[in-house]
């Protein structure tokens, strides 16, 4: 409730399942993570979270009545970013998470790419539907709807050229023939923008201009 108030949104795991589970399925910045839990103890879940299957990169900050340096140095061993015993004044809590969300890089937080329509898993290349910031059924794309995707949004709120588009996708000029990819992006539209909002935007004989709407 205090974090709320201080205006984050948070997502509660009330154990080991459940935070795996809304791991995967939401956009998470960062972990508060118990020692003790019903089902497994919080070293043993961040191991699991930092692994392969979850992928997360995120800043992880234990919180336990636990003191001790054996459980302390367990959290930092198993990919903890920092360690609060608890009871902790909601002061110092709010700092470390300042402190932990600054130092890390956007570029190493999550092998995904979160928009208000689709999140992008970069690592098995896969697109999944975005509903209230929760993720959804996964969105067939062809390789080449996929790969024009990617190259719209590395350039958000940025006109791309046919021309830069082509070089990106297919690996040369485009001598004039813009027609394949139109019909490429108009595919891609009707299947990421499921609002309708317009977040793919044809700049007339230019190029393409994407918008996370």
């Amino acid at each position: 409730m205090q974090l709320q108030a201080n205006g984050f949104a948070t997502a509660c795991a009330y154990d080991g399942a459940q935070a795996v589970e809304k791991l995967q399925s939401e956009k998470i910045d960062l972990i508060l993570l118990d020692v003790m839990l019903p089902d497994t103890d919080g070293q043993s879940l961040c191991k699991r979270i930092r692994s392969e299957e979850c992928g997360y990169g995120g800043p992880v900050i234990f919180m336990s009545c636990l003191g001790d340096s054996d459980n302390i140095v367990e959290a930092f061993r198993t990919g903890g970013n920092d360690y609060l015993v608890k009871p902790a004044r909601i002061e110092n809590l709010l700092e470390r998470i300042s402190a932990n969300l600054d130092a890390m890089p956007e570029k190493t937080t999550d092998s995904r790419k979160w928009f208000k329509q689709f999140m992008i898993d970069m690592k098995s290349r896969s697109v999944y539907r975005v509903r209230d910031s929760v993720c959804g059924e996964v969105i067939e794309l062809s390789r080449t709807e996929y790969d024009i995707l990617m190259a719209l949004i590395q350039k958000p709120e940025e006109i791309l050229l046919y021309r830069q588009i082509y070089k990106k996708v297919w690996g040369q000029e485009d001598w004039g023939d813009v027609r394949t990819l139109m019909v490429h992006v108009s595919n891609l539209r009707k299947k990421i923008d499921e609002n309708h909002a317009g977040i793919i935007r044809a700049i007339r004989g230019v190029g393409y201009l994407f918008q996370d709407l």
